[in-house]
Parts: C-alpha cells; structure tokens; sequence
C-alpha cells in the first residue's frame, strides 16, 4: 500500500513512517510538509493508495486541502490524522468524503488496523468518537445538494443503473479502491446500509430521479 503523509510535523512524519515500514504488511510511505507540494505530487503521481492528513497545517489547513483534491478531480482515499478531536472539523472532513479519524495517539499496531481497514474501502472512527458524531448524517441529509462531489452523484447514478464497481472504475478511469471510497462516503452522507437502501434514499431525497 502506497500511502502519503501530508503533516508540517517532520518528526512524527519520520515516527509513522518508521512504524509502518517496520510493520509485516508491505507499506510505501512519502511524507511532504507542505500541502501545494502535496498536490503537485498526486497530479504526476497516480499509484498512491491513500493520503493520511493532518488536519491542523498553516498555509493550507487539511479541509481546505481535500476540498483542493476534489477541485482537481483527484479522488484518492482519505484518512484524517490528528491530536485534536474537533467535532466540527471530523464533520466537516467526512462531509468532503475522509474515510476515517486517525488519533496521533494509537499504537503502531491500532494504526496499521485502522489503515487496512480504511485500504478497503470501510470506515475507521474510534468508538469514543461514534457518539460525538451520530448527528452527522441528520446534518448531512439535510444538506445533501451541497455535501455529495458531481463524481459521487455520477458513481450514484451508475449504482442506480446496476453497474458493478469494476465497471464503474472502468467508465471513469479511477480504480476500483476509489470506487469503495466514494460509496462508502455517499452511504454515511446519506445514511444508507448497501447500494439498493442507498438509491432508494437517493430517490427520496430527490437526488436521483425514478426515470
């Protein structure tokens, strides 16, 4: 798994990447500091895995960055890695389609869990935090116009036209794992359980027609 480490503290970036490479599971880490470097990197560099994020960054903070993935159509799995539990911000980075909360605190071991959970294509937020955040959906449903990418309501729609994830990747050039990334992000956002609840809710909140 390719994985980029986006976070203006080198020494925890040398730490998670120390663990990681010291893991029995086949890590590939690049670390950046600087956010713009960031997205020039994924612009020329198509094999990375997932972007594991520091949420609090000067120049450009971690919701200004992935609102800047979208803007550039680069639709690579996020994962959210802070010290800070910022209800708002954990809204608002799921809002935009982040997979998962990574507490700079958990063990090398709880963090390669979470990243393999998050590599395929499942969301990973600590059980303290679930509480925190059960009114997200409500908030997101009521704003699903505005929460929803136009590439999750176009993987939404060939959901509602019986198109297979692999079939998805293949119309739209993306991968598959990305594919995952965004249904579950489009699920959470609307609340549904599988692709058959999540076209019907769709149809009932007038996200997608019957026709």
């Amino acid at each position: 798994m390719k994985i980029l480490n986006l976070d203006d503290h080198p020494l925890f970036s040398s730490g998670l990447k120390a663990s990681l490479l010291s893991s029995e599971h086949k890590f590939d880490v690049v670390v950046m500091e600087d956010a713009h470097c960031a997205l020039s990197y994924l612009n020329q560099n198509h094999d990375v895995d997932l972007i594991v994020l520091d949420i609090a960054m000067p120049n450009m903070d971690g919701i200004s960055f992935m609102r800047a993935l979208l803007n550039r159509d680069i639709y690579v799995p996020v994962a959210i890695m802070s010290a800070s539990e910022n209800i708002q911000q954990l809204k608002q980075a799921f809002e935009l389609g982040a997979l998962g909360f990574l507490p700079k605190s958990l063990l090398p071991e709880e963090l390669v869990n979470a990243l393999l959970t998050i590599y395929q294509g499942n969301t990973f937020i600590p059980p303290k935090l679930k509480a925190a955040l059960n009114n997200m959906t409500k908030f997101a449903e009521e704003n699903t116009q505005t929460v929803l990418s136009n590439r999750q309501l176009e993987i939404l729609t060939m959901v509602q036209q019986g198109h297979s994830n692999q079939n998805i990747a293949n119309v739209l050039f993306i991968s598959e794992t990305t594919v995952k990334s965004h249904l579950q992000s489009i699920f959470k956002i609307i609340g549904a359980k599988n692709r058959v609840d999540c076209v019907q809710k769709s149809v009932e909140l007038k996200i997608l027609s019957t026709g």
